[in-house]
């Protein structure tokens, strides 16, 4: 049987959350097992692996705590790399009943 047929590829459209894979899975009895993939990282990591595209929401992307500078860069090296590696965003999704600062 050829293992490849399982081997994910763009055409399927797997899309993985950008909060599974850069997070460094730590759970509430344990340490980190690995460190933070940064999102250009990620995007890298699953365009290696076939992945059609990465969802995102909240500050997943951006800290929340970020300048405009910051967040303008961040935005832009995102695009940049999604680009280069064919990564496809389908979903990103925003916290709308929120504000900083208040709890």
């Amino acid at each position: 049987m050829n293992n490849d047929i399982y081997s994910p590829k763009p055409e399927h459209k797997f899309t993985f959350g950008l909060w599974t894979v850069g997070n460094r899975g730590r759970d509430p009895f344990g340490d980190a097992v690995r460190e933070t993939l940064t999102p250009v990282d990620a995007i890298k990591m699953l365009a290696e692996v076939g992945a059609y595209g990465v969802n995102f929401h909240d500050n997943d992307l951006v800290p929340i705590d970020a300048t405009p500078l910051e967040r303008d860069q961040i935005v832009r090296e995102f695009k940049a790399v999604c680009e280069d590696h064919a990564i496809k965003v389908p979903m990103a999704t925003v916290k709308l009943f929120l504000r900083p600062g208040l709890s």
